[in-house]
């Protein structure tokens, strides 16, 4: 079996790719990065190495390259012939790869052959429905044309992976766990499942909440405390066990919303917030408190990975103590070179915390979630300031 991979960074090399090798595919990567393109055509294989088995390798074989200015006929020609196509290029460059994309759907479906499955790999919502709206906007194919000939299941990611050197090769190391989950009704064929390792859904919306109301929520409540408590780097928050235990504690309040909301038993949930705990304590990452928290007007919407899952509690009588601390944590992110941390305290010096939370999270004057933002807003400011 063939595949076609648009994107050899080290998510498509680190994650995606080690699925297709791993279901026994030859793979055919198409990016831009001549000298990784020249290193895969050169040796035809390439190394992982799984951080947590203390950095065993991996190797993955039957592996060439193709450049999508230089070779475009030999990227149409691959997708004519391949079993199946991949993209892990980051959702925001899929115009940059739809040209390719229609050109070979266009020319596969002139030369008579099957349909056959486009499953992009990106940590965006719905990415299956936007790669498709580029490769149409190519002009290159109708819509009836692209769906005679793919289909273009939407889908969730995640993986820790990081870029390395070793053995004088271009390596990169992977966290043991992964997830990647596919539209099953949206498939060629949903009896099938083109890629093991991966998990099939006629439900995506649960796992991508799952992800963003756990993992994300986690991530980010984690950086605003640190960012309070003095931390610079967030490996240092999580040295301590104390804290550790205390984002363990805000992502089970989470948990039980994604558990009752959505049907994930209970022992899921439980091993879900271990997966994403494990993430977060990877031996070997530095990762800045500032980058985590960054974008805080954002991560404030009312349907995002704070306020959304406190809302949502609220709805259904669950807990949400941890996370409305959280939200008030998040309107003392004061880093100077973050617009949106600037714009958010600016607003609160102007209006007052009190005018602040509803302009930016939708949560009433009122509620009883205001009234305990509010509160924790004052003890946090007094107690870290």
């Amino acid at each position: 079996m063939k595949a076609v991979h648009f994107g050899a960074g080290k998510i498509g090399r680190g994650f995606i790719a080690e699925l297709l090798h791993d279901t026994g595919y030859e793979i055919v990567f198409v990016d831009v990065n001549e000298a990784v393109n020249q290193e895969l055509n050169q040796y035809h294989n390439y190394y992982l190495y799984v951080i947590e088995e203390d950095y065993k390798r991996k190797e993955i074989d039957k592996v060439s390259a193709l450049s999508p200015a230089a070779q475009p006929e030999e990227v149409t020609t691959a997708i004519v012939e391949a079993d199946l196509v991949t993209t892990a290029v980051l959702a925001d460059n899929f115009p940059k790869i739809a040209g390719n994309l229609a050109k070979g759907l266009k020319a596969r479906l002139d030369a008579g052959k099957e349909k056959i499955n486009v499953i992009p790999c990106e940590n965006a919502i719905l990415c299956g429905d936007m790669l498709k709206k580029e490769i149409l906007a190519t002009g290159i194919l109708t819509e009836g044309e692209l769906d005679q000939i793919a289909s273009v299941p939407n889908t969730a990611v995640d993986r820790m992976v990081f870029g390395t050197d070793r053995d004088g090769r271009d390596g990169i190391e992977i966290g043991k766990d992964h997830e990647l989950v596919i539209e099953k009704e949206k498939l060629t064929d949903p009896e099938k499942e083109p890629i093991k390792g991966a998990e099939y859904t006629d439900n995506l919306q649960k796992f991508l909440e799952r992800k963003l109301y756990v993992i994300n929520c986690g991530h980010a409540w984690s950086g605003y405390m640190a960012h309070l408590m003095g931390y610079k780097i967030i490996q240092d928050y999580f040295a301590k066990e104390e804290n550790v235990e205390m984002t363990r504690a805000v992502m089970r309040e989470v948990a039980a919303l994604v558990e009752k909301k959505h049907g994930f038993t209970h022992q899921e949930m439980e091993d879900y917030v271990n997966f994403a705990l494990n993430r977060f304590l990877t031996p070997g990452i530095t990762d800045t408190v500032e980058r985590i928290s960054r974008a805080p007007i954002r991560k404030l919407g009312a349907d995002d990975r704070l306020v959304g899952p406190a809302s949502q509690c609220e709805e259904l009588g669950l807990p949400n103590e941890l996370l409305l601390k959280g939200i008030a944590a998040a309107f003392l992110f004061d880093v100077k070179t973050d617009e949106q941390s600037v714009e958010l305290l600016s607003y609160v010096r102007e209006h007052g915390i009190e005018k602040a939370i509803p302009h930016f999270t939708g949560i009433q004057e009122g509620s009883r979630m205001f009234a305990e933002i509010v509160k924790n807003y004052d003890e946090l400011k007094k107690q870290y300031k």
